[in-house]
């Protein structure tokens, strides 16, 4: 037996790893439980210019990812998209939805929408805008909001 250490995974190391934890998960919680969720503005060629990856996961939305455009920003394209991941994952049977965010991204507008931070973790990660000699850094905000 061997240990492999890799910056370049692979989709069968993230599969392989995944298999073996929803095996062990089987156990515990209904299979059927991870259901993934896209919601996507496109342009008329099918272009992306906008677009949230989340996941249900029993009672929770999980957001993963929420990117909008500079072209669109300032027009509630993220808000659209977060109502309409929500709406979905009620219609899944969720209650809840997390999402985490940087202090240089959206807190604020996750806020607007009734998230609450339940978490913060400070000096996450370093700002590479602060001059020479002085540290600085960003913190992430991990936020919830009850659905329906």
């Amino acid at each position: 037996m061997k240990t492999r250490i890799t910056a370049t995974l692979t989709h069968d190391d993230i599969e392989a790893v995944k298999d073996g934890l929803r095996d062990y998960n089987k156990h515990f919680i209904p299979q059927n439980s991870f259901k993934e969720l896209g919601v996507f503005i496109e342009d008329d060629a099918g272009n992306k210019t906008a677009g949230l990856i989340a996941e249900t996961v029993g009672n929770y939305l999980m957001i993963k990812f929420l990117w909008v455009d500079e072209s669109l920003r300032g027009q509630d394209s993220g808000t659209s998209l977060i109502r309409q991941a929500e709406e979905e994952a009620v219609a899944r049977g969720c209650r809840h939805a997390l999402v985490d965010t940087f202090s240089f991204q959206a807190r604020p507008f996750y806020e607007r929408l009734g998230y609450e931070c339940r978490m913060t973790l400070e000096d996450f990660i370093d700002d590479i805008r602060a001059p020479e000699g002085n540290e600085a850094s960003h913190e992430r905000y991990f936020l919830t909001k009850r659905l329906g």
